[in-house]
């Protein structure tokens, strides 16, 4: 039995489409009611929006819209963003995020697959900017399959890519229609869009396919190129697959009935005056008669007590009137013209394009219009109703559902009054802790001060005066407050001290130094006086020894010979009185 419901769920969840819708919104802020619209109409489980243009907001709280949950990274010029459905169990994986880049990546888990989303919005960069962009997508990809090695991946967005063989119109090829080729290939994605996404809004300017949705596994994808949301100069992509989550959110609706505004004296008549026997109580079946009066009272409510059809799950958007559906349609009616022109080449795509250019711009203009004349109407009916009345607060509190709620809620005062704004909350707030901060001294007695004779002057501020005394300050002076004089003259003397130690110590040690090199000149000199002297006792010898060997010069040295080899030993001796000659 097991297997058989666990069959049947996978067929079940075979046969559902899962919605993913993609879109560059140019301005999220500019667009928001048309994207809110889209959601209400056509609930995608996701939804990718791309060049959100805002820098972050403290509170992003009037993006949302009821059934969905919003996850974002805005940046100033760029950003993207995502509004995934409440039945839809994902987790973002803000790991493979790099802040620099406009890149979201989300784990979706349809209960039968798992598949990874990656939304990347490129700006027109340098190369060297882009390249870098395809390395972190790359490297957060492997990262991603390797974590999640049963996930399928999609990259979605746009890249603002040109490639003469791969994307559409086919014309040229820049770097980063080359880059993410590169990056398609490597991670085995095939291009899903085969049309072009961009409706050029200025004369001269291609229809280019810039929204790109590649994905691992194409053959359970369908995507098709809808009209652009707002006036967005993109076209809206749609992409729908095979395997889905169950689909929990009803689509049915609601029916709000207004007995106050009832006709009840008519509705007396209907019932007096029909024919109960021939209708209802002709059959024997009971079930059929209680069917058949049903069927009766349900056609009088109808009749004589007004009602609306509200939808279930979200909240109706009673501003959309008559004039924004047509404009809505005839701003799709246009878009389908011009792109039929265009496939078939028209010579008249120029005006059809204007045409289209026209519709977007009345369709955002009857939107304002009508939310501007639905807040009109509000104001109206509220200033009508009585101040306090049961009818005023519930219109009130209806339109305050609609804003930011503070976080604090209205506090009461003592004298019963509320306090709403903050600065009244504040003022409550600091009387309160003044009030509990006080001492009690009901039982101590006030001290006695001493008498004084004298007053102060009076105290006299001239504007020349703070004038002169700012133009006399030191605008070199370093930030930040002064010091006591006792720390900073004891400071002082401390640095002081410290400069002298290492002044006397660098002095003792110039000095030490100075002494041990007047030593070593000192041994030099005596080492090379004794060689010297050695070399001239040595020159004389041999001079001696060679006039000696000839004739002359032993008749001629013969007689001082003696004297001369006493002097000589004599100088050479090294303890005077002895006799080295013999």
């Amino acid at each position: 039995m097991k297997v058989k419901k666990k069959s049947r769920c996978r067929q079940r969840l075979h046969v559902l489409p899962f919605q993913v819708h993609l879109s560059n919104i140019r301005g999220l802020h500019s667009n928001l009611p048309a994207v809110h619209h889209h959601l209400e109409t056509d609930k995608p489980h996701l939804l990718f929006l791309t060049e959100t243009q805002i820098r972050g907001p403290s509170d992003a709280a009037y993006l949302n819209y009821p059934g969905y949950s919003m996850e974002h990274h805005f940046l100033q010029r760029a950003g993207v963003c995502v509004y995934v459905r409440n039945d839809i169990c994902c987790q973002r994986l803000r790991h493979l995020e790099d802040p620099s880049f406009s890149t979201l990546w989300l784990l979706v888990d349809t209960g039968m697959d798992k598949i990874v989303y990656a939304c990347v919005y490129r700006s027109h960069s340098g190369d060297q900017e882009t390249t870098r962009l395809f390395d972190h997508l790359s490297e957060a990809a492997d990262t991603a399959l390797h974590r999640h090695p049963d996930a399928q991946l999609v990259a979605l967005g746009d890249f603002n890519a040109c490639h003469q063989d791969w994307l559409f119109p086919y014309q040229r090829t820049d770097h980063a229609g080359r880059q993410a080729r590169n990056f398609a290939v490597s991670m085995g994605l095939s291009q899903l869009v085969r049309q072009a996404t961009r409706v050029p809004d200025v004369d001269g300017h291609t229809a280019n396919c810039l929204d790109l949705l590649l994905t691992t596994d194409p053959d359970r994808c369908i995507v098709t190129v809808s009209s652009p949301l707002g006036t967005s100069d993109h076209c809206l992509v749609k992409s729908v697959t095979s395997f889905s989550p169950p689909d929990c959110d009803s689509r049915g609706e609601r029916r709000m009935w207004r007995y106050k505004l009832a006709d009840w004296d008519e509705m007396r008549h209907f019932f007096a005056s029909y024919p109960w026997q021939q209708v209802c109580f002709s059959s024997k079946d009971p079930s059929s008669c209680a069917e058949a009066l049903s069927d009766v009272v349900r056609q009088a409510m109808e009749y004589y007590i007004p009602y609306s059809d509200v939808p279930i799950g979200g909240s109706a958007r009673f501003w959309f009137n008559a004039d924004c559906a047509e404009a809505e349609k005839h701003k799709h009616s246009a878009f389908l013209t011009w792109v039929d022109a265009r496939d078939r080449k028209a010579p008249d795509l120029s005006s059809k394009k204007r045409a289209f250019n026209h519709a977007a711009k009345s369709y955002k203009k009857a939107l304002r219009k009508a939310r501007f004349d639905r807040i009109t109407h509000i104001g109206k009916k509220l200033s009508a109703q009585p101040a306090g009345s049961r009818a005023f607060w519930s219109l009130a509190k209806s339109v305050e559902a609609n804003f930011c709620r503070p976080t604090l809620p209205p506090l009461v005062r003592p004298d019963g009054t509320l306090a709403h704004t903050a600065r009244e909350k504040a003022g409550l707030f600091a009387s309160l802790f003044a009030r509990n901060s006080r001492l009690d001294t009901s039982s101590a007695t006030s001290p006695t001060l001493p008498h004084c004779d004298t007053s102060m002057s009076e105290v006299r501020i001239r504007n020349k005066e703070v004038l002169r005394a700012l133009c006399r300050l030191d605008v070199n002076k370093a930030n930040g407050p002064d010091v006591n004089e006792a720390e900073l003259k004891k400071t002082v003397r401390e640095e002081e001290e410290l400069r002298r130690q290492e002044e006397v110590s660098r002095a003792a040690a110039a000095a030490e130094a100075r002494r041990q090199e007047a030593e070593r000149e000192e041994r030099e000199r005596r080492r090379q006086e004794s060689e010297l002297a050695a070399m001239r006792e040595r020159h004389v010898r041999e001079r001696v020894a060679h006039i000696s060997q000839t004739a002359h010069g032993q008749k001629m040295f013969r007689p001082c010979a003696n004297k001369l080899d006493v002097i000589m030993c004599t100088k050479a001796s090294p303890t005077p009185g002895t006799d080295m000659c013999k």
